[in-house]
């Protein structure tokens, strides 16, 4: 897959995670995220968390942060 639409994924996992973090701290969802208001609180927080950093981190690997070469 292209690095750039890898690094696109990434920043939009990034930006919804972010985005769902700043809303809900005023009471506020993302109407594709309000499934997650059937399940706990913690896990909804929880789920925002791992959103936000799965895409720090895709969009790192994919910038080629993982090179073995030396």
């Amino acid at each position: 897959m292209n690095k750039g639409y890898v690094t696109l994924i990434g920043f939009l996992l990034f930006l919804i995670g972010a985005v769902s973090l700043i809303l809900g701290l005023v009471g506020l969802n993302l109407n594709f995220l309000g499934f997650l208001k059937s399940f706990s609180p913690i896990f909804s927080l929880l789920f925002k968390i791992v959103l936000l950093v799965t895409g720090l981190l895709v969009m790192y690997i994919s910038k080629g942060g993982l090179n073995d070469d030396e």
